[in-house]
């Protein structure tokens, strides 16, 4: 299947977008698993704050979300 789809295109531009492809998937992979990974931390982080510093902390992270 790809060699057949890698002729109309030629060998380096070919590679090209498969590369470009596959980093735009990892890079929305990253941006997943560190966007829950963060809010979950930071959340616990309210949890255990003080009532000013929480007040303070959501607005930051409603901002970034």
């Amino acid at each position: 299947m790809l060699l057949r789809a890698r002729e109309p295109f030629g060998l380096s531009i070919f590679r090209d977008i498969i590369i470009m492809a596959l980093w735009a998937i990892w890079m929305h992979h990253n941006s997943i698993v560190i966007e829950r990974t963060f809010t979950e931390g930071m959340k616990m982080v309210i949890s255990r704050s003080k009532p000013l510093v929480k007040e303070s902390i959501n607005i930051w992270l409603s901002s970034l979300l």
